[in-house]
């Protein structure tokens, strides 16, 4: 720690020095103003020891001297001079300490450097950050007032003003209550006094989005935060608040454009739905034709005919019926019902898969499989779609199994305001990198002739699945089996349709 003393008589300058030295601080001295001022001047000190009465100054105007070049030095006055009123204006103007010669023994006048520096450190520590949350706060692209606990504004920043067209000498001391309508002021200081009142804490938030008032009289929408700040048995408040004006504008062109897509989307997904349902119709006149025809000329033609044009005949008789299958599963696909048109229904699973078990009974007797089902929920889909997506999964379940007899798990398991159901079986299993492919309309990773089918089951599935908010997936690996997994909204009131 170094110390300038500044003391004029040689005998106290020697003493002040030995005394201090012993302490282990370092020590230089001058003995007239000047002096004391060039080596301010050419040098770091960490304190100041000043006696007001030397050869070229005197009184209070040397502290003021000193200061001057030393502004950040902290300063201690040790003088002769015992005048009240210049000690009190001393300390008023900055120095640390105010001691008297003679009153003020070695240990006091070493300790009273020490504190000086201390608090010299802690007021230029404060300065520092009071300067630097200064230029924050003017730089802020939002507008700031910090009021006392009447909401009397104690300071405002450039952007309040920008924001709200009030200078900071005509905000000061008046109530945040001029940003707002004169028609709105009493609900907004009633809402904010509610919400204080009711909420507890040392530092207390508040964000709100109400109507702001300009000094030129127009209104704006702001968004603005509020903070109750208390500090030992006081408190004061703040606010941040920001011009959304521009953000409303787009706010509502963007929900303009949702809502005009939103409706081209509705038109856009019923005119499909009545394309599918007339083209289907359409196509199956004369595919029902085809396959009229072909079956009266395999009738007359029997055993007229050689193997090849037997063969063609069949392969048309298939192919028509294949044709008819994927009709028929297109317009499925085209007509499940959305969320929004099942969301009140409750459709108990249970008695769907008895349902689905009935129509699946012969399958299962002649591949010797066995079922194992949980006790199932009820959830919110309409029941033929239900029956469709069960039949679908454990018929493929039932299709695609090894040598072995088909074994198959039904479970389900509740997650928040939805069900996860799975459905596991030792089948042949599925290659990871097909997972996502399977679920596509008329993907296929088999042959017709290897295993029947159109490939629109399982995107029939996904479908069903999807329109109602669920996800559908598979794990598996080649030889492993595969785990259907899917969720389905809980379901909320009734029963769709009737239970078996």
């Amino acid at each position: 720690m170094r110390v300038l003393v500044v003391e004029d008589n040689p005998t106290q300058s020697t003493f002040a020095r030995i005394s201090l030295q012993r302490r282990g601080l370092d020590v230089n001295c001058a003995a007239t103003l000047d002096e004391a001022l060039n080596y301010l001047k050419g040098n770091n000190i960490d304190v100041v020891l000043l006696d007001l009465s030397l050869p070229d100054s005197n009184g209070i105007e040397t502290f003021y001297k000193i200061r001057s070049v030393a502004a950040g030095v902290p300063t201690v006055v040790f003088t002769g001079l015992d005048d009240q009123d210049i000690a009190i204006e001393a300390l008023k103007n900055g120095a640390q300490d105010y001691l008297i010669k003679g009153l003020a023994g070695d240990d006091s006048v070493f300790r009273c450097l020490q504190y000086a520096i201390e608090r010299n450190k802690v007021e230029v520590a404060l300065r520092t950050s009071e300067r630097r949350l200064r230029i924050i706060l003017e730089h802020s692209y939002d507008a700031f007032a910090s009021m006392d606990n009447r909401f009397h504004i104690t300071d405002w920043n450039k952007q309040a003003e920008r924001t709200f067209g009030i200078t900071r000498a005509e905000a000061l001391g008046r109530s945040l209550a001029i940003i707002a309508p004169h028609h709105l002021r009493k609900q907004y200081a009633r809402d904010v006094d509610e919400y204080f009142q009711v909420n507890e804490g040392s530092v207390l938030r508040m964000t709100s989005e109400l109507m702001a008032e300009h000094k030129d009289g127009h209104e704006f929408p702001i968004e603005i935060v509020v903070f109750k700040i208390f500090e030992d048995d006081n408190y004061m408040f703040c606010a941040f608040a920001r011009d959304i004006t521009e953000r409303k504008h787009v706010n509502e062109e963007l929900e303009r454009r949702v809502q005009e897509r939103t409706a081209e989307l509705t038109q856009s997904n019923e005119e499909l739905r009545q394309f599918a349902k007339i083209a289907s119709h359409d196509l199956q006149e004369p595919l029902r034709a085809v396959q009229g025809f072909a079956n009266l000329l395999q009738e007359s033609t029997k055993d007229k005919l050689d193997k090849d044009c037997e063969e063609f005949i069949e392969y048309i008789l298939d192919g028509t019926q294949r044709m008819q299958q994927l009709i028929q599963s297109v317009l499925l696909h085209s007509s499940i019902a959305t969320k929004e048109e099942t969301e009140n229904i409750a459709s108990d699973c249970n008695s769907i898969i008895e349902e689905v078990l009935e129509n699946l009974d012969a399958t299962i007797k002649e591949c010797h499989a066995k079922l194992e089902v949980d006790n199932l929920p009820s959830v919110a889909v309409e029941r033929s779609q239900l029956v469709q997506l069960f039949q679908n999964l454990i018929s493929n379940a039932l299709k695609y199994r090894d040598k072995e007899a088909p074994q198959i798990f039904i479970t389900s398991e509740k997650t928040v305001n939805e069900w996860l159901f799975s459905i596991r079986d030792n089948g042949i299993g599925i290659d990871p990198k097909y997972a996502d492919r399977i679920f596509d309309m008329f993907a296929r990773l088999h042959g017709k002739t290897t295993y029947s089918g159109t490939g629109m089951g399982l995107a029939i599935c996904k479908k069903i699945v999807t329109s109602h908010g669920g996800r559908i997936w598979v794990e598996s690996e080649v030889g492993q089996g595969c785990i259907f997994l899917f969720t389905l909204p809980a379901g909320k009131t009734k029963e769709s349709g009737n239970g078996k």
